[in-house]
């Protein structure tokens, strides 16, 4: 097991494996390093970690065209994976073993690795982890007291058990492309979020923390299972409800609200000395006849309030189509940015539509310190978005230490922790159990 807690962060002493992958693991894993879990990520050099790239040679197919986006500094030279910017940002204060878990003394190493910690979390496939002889009823008769956490796609059964997805097909699924699309579009209209993807990520993370409460009352560790799919239809529920209850079947909302009028983005002036592609934008929301008013004053016509095309709730909601426009006309007149502090001044709420360009400089995550500078050996010194919750006389940030190497805890890992020889750690490398390179036919 990994020692015990301290006084320091709250999940301090807790040792996780991961195969967290693509999006989902990622975000949970980093949400439980961020709270001082030491995770470690299971890799192999035989075997691409989606994480960090989905092709061995991508950085020849990028030379024939694309810019490489997604590598620090456009670098698409051998070892582009430690440079990926989407896992130095999740996996952050993580370590990386490299384990051939198809070889014996492979998967006979990953099994120590299982005696010494508290959990182990994957997101694969279905079948994945039985293939690789790391299933629930083998690991747990080597640690009783292990939490593994499973979080495919769509579930542990179920006619779906082995269906393969990404998170546009855990929101095709969930009914979730359908709910927001565009007004008087169809889905193929409806762009996606990969919104299931991070938000498996987190209620695995809080799952975890809750077999662990559950283990110090009862001693036992526990198999726990979640389906991404499952879990982003809750973010929809109440069209689930709404059906359930009054048999009606939403429609595409757009920037609509099913109960709020006027509510939407509307479009702004340029905001002097910066360029747009796009016109900015601004986000209100009118949630009461009072807030109405004030909306009707700011705009300079009070007399809106009372008209009786606008002046209740039903009587807007009806009237959006005409009313919209006139709000536009008058958003146009401003840039975003004063809309938002003119309005939240006014009681109204608003928001300017930010952009990466522009959130660096953002007053509010400036004044928070939301973006912390993290310093990787291969991708650099780059600003990252810091840690998601803050705890009293207890911070959390810095972030500790900056996403691993492919293979950069190895030594300490199996050295240190499991108490391999020098000469058999060398044997390891020699016969490629083990390494801090892909090989060449990586898949």
């Amino acid at each position: 097991m990994a020692t015990q807690p301290s006084a320091g962060l709250p999940l301090e002493g807790v040792r996780v494996l991961a195969q967290g992958i693509v999006w989902a693991g990622p975000f949970g894993s980093m949400i439980l390093a961020d709270l001082g879990a030491e995770v470690i990520e299971i890799e192999s050099i035989q075997h691409l970690n989606p994480t960090r790239t989905f092709y061995r040679h991508i950085s020849e197919l990028l030379r024939e065209g694309n810019t490489g986006a997604g590598l620090a500094n456009r670098d698409t030279s051998e070892g582009f994976w430690n440079r990926y910017t989407f896992f130095n940002y999740a996996k952050r204060a993580h370590k990386s073993v490299t384990l051939d878990l198809h070889s014996e003394r492979g998967h006979e190493l990953f099994l120590e690795l299982v005696r010494h910690s508290d959990a182990f979390i994957e997101n694969n496939a279905e079948g994945v982890v039985a293939s690789l002889g790391i299933d629930w009823p083998t690991l747990s008769a080597v640690n009783p007291q292990l939490i593994m956490i499973r979080f495919p796609g769509f579930g542990l059964s179920g006619p779906y058990r082995d269906f393969k997805g990404f998170g546009a097909a855990m929101e095709a699924l969930a009914g979730h492309t359908l709910i927001r699309g565009y007004r008087g579009s169809d889905p193929s209209q409806t762009p996606p979020t990969y919104h299931a993807d991070p938000n498996a990520g987190a209620h695995m993370a809080f799952a975890l923390q809750t077999a662990l409460y559950q283990r110090e009352r009862t001693g036992e560790g526990r198999l726990v299972e979640l389906s991404q799919s499952e879990a982003v239809m809750h973010h929809v529920s109440h069209a689930w409800m709404d059906h359930e209850l009054n048999g009606r079947l939403q429609e595409h909302w757009g920037n609509r609200h099913p109960s709020m009028a006027p509510y939407g983005i509307f479009p702004t002036a340029e905001e002097p000395g910066l360029e747009h592609d796009l016109l900015p934008y601004v986000a209100l929301a009118v949630p009461s006849d009072r807030a109405w008013a004030a909306l009707c004053e700011a705009m300079g016509e009070p007399e809106l309030a009372s008209d009786e095309r606008y002046a209740d709730v039903v009587s807007r909601y009806r009237n959006q189509d005409e009313l919209e426009p006139r709000i536009e006309e008058w958003t146009r007149q401003h840039t975003a940015r004063e809309l938002m502090l003119l309005l939240q001044e006014a009681g109204v709420p608003a928001a300017m539509v930010n952009r990466q360009t522009l959130m660096h400089g953002d007053p509010q995550l400036q004044a928070r310190g939301f973006f912390e500078p993290i310093t990787h050996p291969e991708a650099g010194t780059h600003l990252y978005p810091g840690p998601l919750a803050r705890f009293s006389e207890q911070p959390l940030s810095p972030v500790r230490a900056p996403a691993p190497t492919l293979g950069q805890h190895n030594h300490e890992l199996l050295c240190d922790l499991l108490g391999l020889s020098e000469a058999e750690y060398q044997r390891l490398k020699a016969d490629a159990v083990i390494g801090t390179v892909y090989t060449e036919d990586a898949t």
